[in-house]
């Protein structure tokens, strides 16, 4: 039977293992929506990101109801379809789904 594992050999094994661990965590982070944004970062942001991202996006309606593109932007944004696709691309076209006549 091997004894335990003490002293300076445990902290280090206890100091990786959180460095490993806090550095992988970060990496799911998004970061603010911006014109470089694509489709899926909208699922990742945060509410205030979101609501930042449609008080400055340049809606062509200005009357738009940008909760309903908002719903639209949470339907459309994650799938495969659009992963590639510029989020301003995925606005716009919500932004015309929104305006059609029911």
């Amino acid at each position: 039977m091997n004894p335990p594992i003490e002293g300076p050999a445990m902290k280090l094994a206890t100091f990786l293992a959180l460095t490993t661990l806090a550095l992988s965590s970060t990496v799911c982070l998004a970061g603010p929506l911006t014109e470089a944004s694509k489709a899926p970062d909208w699922g990742k942001a945060t509410q205030a990101e979101k609501d930042a991202w449609l008080a400055a996006y340049a809606f062509k309606k200005p009357d738009v109801d940008k909760a309903q593109v908002a719903q639209c932007l949470d339907s459309y944004a994650g799938k495969p379809l659009f992963e590639t696709n510029a989020l301003s691309g995925v606005t716009g076209m919500c932004e015309t789904i929104v305006a059609l006549p029911n």
